[in-house]
């Protein structure tokens, strides 16, 4: 698949569109923030406050994620969205006044907190709604693709757009512009339609606590998930640790000052921004375990080379190569990730996995400036960039295995996709439909519907063929990739007609409960469901 298939199916799908375009551009926002407020502690308590900035951004996005992962779970994904953005902007904009007018640490910090918390929402949400919105499995893969091309460019142009912001007005005017972009991220998530997938109402906070623990569970019962889960979020200990060392390398050891903060951390969306386009092009319909233990790899190993060999233009390529490596993360890993477990817990594991990534930046926060005081800047870049190649190498089975056991009923799915009712339907109600497939198998000559009988499931026809008779009058044949029994469904009245089994079949049944709620949850199934009924029931009537 290349990019422009890839782009093209993104773009094709109205709400992925919407959802990939507000993404970039809170991601170029947070970028953005990032570096205006790290510089901004670099310049009031050098590496030890940046470490202590990152770390009040991130650790308590990791003791809250959960419990607001769940909570969002009862309201519209549009007005979470919606919410995260405008909260964003509002507190980034307290934190640009609080400076300017030299209202207080405090109210530096409590930003800086609640924007942390709300930053994780933000990526929690987007990535667990990609297979709300996406139709296929190759849709989903093209999404998170899109996603990292996404989250490139943010990192790029934001990054970027700050450090000459320094140059003019310092971290206050890059805060004030941020708070801007803020707004107009949010201003795209309007209108943004999610066809959901109907789950029991839980109510209290008991239940909360109960939806709260249910992403770990998740983990514990899917334990691929938990590897997974694992190697990212150590390659994420390494990402916080990474945030502070590049501060204080960029200033002290390559000598190119606080603007270069800002390009340094742009050059790694460059970087990005290739490797985006690059795993468009490549990861579809590929191995993602040997593309994810690979990219691990190529994370870390960057990093202590600018350790070894500190200078600027070499730190530059170094920098665009960590970027390269971190798409082909996100795609693989991301989608090695939602493929290994349910639907209906998804969400909260991608809670789990956004508020562990809390602790864990927050991790590398801390042990950045202690291995600066036990090493040396250079000697602390060194050691941080060393550990991901290790673990990508002690891991790899594992993820191997993870893709092989992958939880997604792709056969099922494709056999729903071919049909025209069941297309329009996004991928995760899909799955939960393709769940409810009963597998089924008739020989030459044997009845699998008699006219005039209750109407209690839905066929689809795996190979095959069988004749559709109509007053015993042979009406017509079906088979592969049709299906049959759907007029009694929708009409609620008896078997119109009585199909007999002209060569073997194999095929699926689906119970009327499951074809009634697939159907009607979408606008176009209804309508490609009832073009299908009005078309059977007027060739009957000839």
């Amino acid at each position: 698949m290349n990019v422009g298939t890839t782009l093209g199916q993104v773009l094709a799908n109205p709400s992925l569109r919407r959802l990939q375009l507000a993404w970039l551009i809170g991601i170029a926002a947070e970028k953005a923030y990032l570096v205006s407020l790290l510089i901004y502690a670099y310049e009031i308590g050098d590496v030890v406050a940046v470490g202590a900035f990152t770390l009040l951004a991130s650790l308590p996005s990791g003791l809250f994620g959960p419990i607001l992962a769940s909570v969002f779970d009862s309201f519209r994904p549009a007005r979470v969205l919606l919410g995260l953005h405008v909260g964003r902007a509002a507190v980034v904009a307290l934190a640009a006044a609080a400076i300017a007018f030299d209202l207080g640490l405090g109210i530096i910090v409590a930003a800086a907190i609640i924007e942390g918390i709300l930053t994780r929402q933000h990526t929690a949400y987007t990535r667990a709604l990609l297979p709300a919105l996406a139709r296929t499995p190759d849709e989903l893969i093209a999404g998170n693709a899109v996603t990292s091309l996404g989250e490139a460019a943010g990192s790029l142009v934001g990054p970027a757009a700050v450090g000459l912001l320094l140059v003019v007005g310092g971290p206050v005017l890059g805060l004030w512009i941020t708070a801007v972009a803020y707004l107009l991220a949010a201003f795209w998530v309007l209108g943004l339609h999610v066809v959901t997938v109907a789950r029991p109402a839980l109510a209290g906070m008991a239940a909360t606590l109960r939806q709260t623990l249910g992403g770990f569970g998740a983990l514990a019962t899917y334990p691929s998930a938990g590897l997974l889960l694992g190697l990212v979020m150590t390659q994420v200990v390494v990402r916080g640790a990474l945030t502070v060392l590049l501060v204080s390398a960029a200033i002290e050891l390559l000598g190119i000052g606080e603007s270069g903060v800002g390009y340094l951390n742009a050059a790694i969306g460059a970087g990005g921004l290739v490797g985006a386009v690059m795993a468009m092009s490549v990861l579809v319909g590929r191995s993602l375990s040997v593309s994810f233990a690979v990219s691990l790899a190529t994370w870390g190993a960057p990093i202590a080379v600018i350790g070894l060999v500190p200078n600027p233009a070499l730190a530059f390529a170094m920098a665009g190569l960590i970027g390269a490596a971190n798409a082909s993360i996100d795609v693989a890993g991301y989608t090695l990730l939602a493929r290994s477990v349910p639907n209906e817990v998804r969400g909260r594991v991608f809670g789990v996995f956004q508020s562990s990534a809390g602790f864990a930046i927050a991790l590398g926060a801390v042990l950045a400036p202690v291995l600066v005081q036990l090493a040396g800047l250079q000697g602390a870049l060194m050691i941080t960039g060393l550990v991901l190649p290790v673990v990508a190498a002690v891991g790899f089975r594992g993820v191997r295995r993870a893709e092989r056991s992958a939880i997604l009923p792709e056969h099922e799915l494709a056999a729903m996709r071919r049909m025209p009712m069941f297309a329009p339907l996004p991928l995760t109600a899909l799955e939960q439909l393709a769940r409810s497939l009963e597998p089924v198998s008739f020989a030459s000559g044997e009845r699998v519907i008699t006219q005039g009988d209750p109407g209690d499931c839905f066929y689809v026809l795996e190979s095959g063929t069988v004749a559709i008779i109509h007053d015993g009058q042979r009406q017509t044949t079906l088979a592969a990739g049709d299906g049959f029994g759907e007029i009694a469904l929708l009409s609620d009245r008896p078997r119109t007609a009585t199909v007999d089994v002209i060569d073997a079949m194999t095929g699926y049944r689906l119970p009327r409960e499951a074809f009634l709620e697939a159907v009607t949850g979408s606008p176009h199934s209804v309508i490609a469901a009832d073009e299908l009924m009005e078309r059977r029931l007027g060739a009957l009537r000839q």
